[in-house]
């Protein structure tokens, strides 16, 4: 079995924990888009709030319903709306990607700057990956979070366990740290 086949077969019995499971947050840390599933929880530092599994996302990334992209990476760069600029210190609509990711979950918490999911939708309903680390989740509410590494060496994301392990997909190889 060649290595992408590997790591494909991997990614998907790891993203099957996800299944059933709401998009919970959504928020960045600098350049990384952080989206948060299950029940939401206290940080086990005492600040913020985690779900118990989360994707830090480094790469490309889009969020698409049936017919179109409903925001993606390129996004954060387009102003609010037409005519006007980004403004990177509005955490809430600074940005056309903000704006979007607002209107999906429609909650917003000020203390941790962060989208809040209020919505009965973006349940995990199946997940797939691809031979190069890439990632396809099935939400509910008829909508897709889609992963697409497009580097051959660094970091691209990472599925993180809030009390486990991290897997790394660097370069479109898999790498655990437990």
């Amino acid at each position: 079995m060649n290595p992408g086949t590997r790591n494909q077969i991997h990614l998907e019995r790891v993203h099957q924990v996800l299944v059933g499971l709401p998009l919970s947050i959504v928020r960045n840390a600098a350049d990384m888009k952080v989206f948060h599933f299950g029940e939401i929880q206290p940080h086990p530092s005492g600040r913020g709030t985690v779900g118990p599994y989360a994707l830090h996302i480094q790469c490309p990334w889009r969020l698409v319903a049936k017919d179109k992209v409903l925001t993606g990476t390129s996004d954060r760069f387009v102003g609010p709306s037409e005519g006007t600029e980004v403004n990177d210190d509005d955490p809430r609509s600074g940005n056309l990607q903000l704006v979007r990711i607002a209107s999906r979950l429609k909650g917003f918490d000020e203390t941790t700057k962060s989208f809040v999911n209020t919505t009965a939708q973006l349940v995990v309903m199946a997940a797939n990956a691809d031979n190069f680390g890439g990632a396809d989740l099935l939400l509910s509410g008829d909508c897709r979070l889609q992963i697409f590494p497009d580097g051959s060496l660094e970091e691209d994301w990472r599925f993180v366990e809030l009390q486990g392990r991290h897997i790394a997909i660097k370069g479109g190889r898999v790498r655990i740290d437990e």
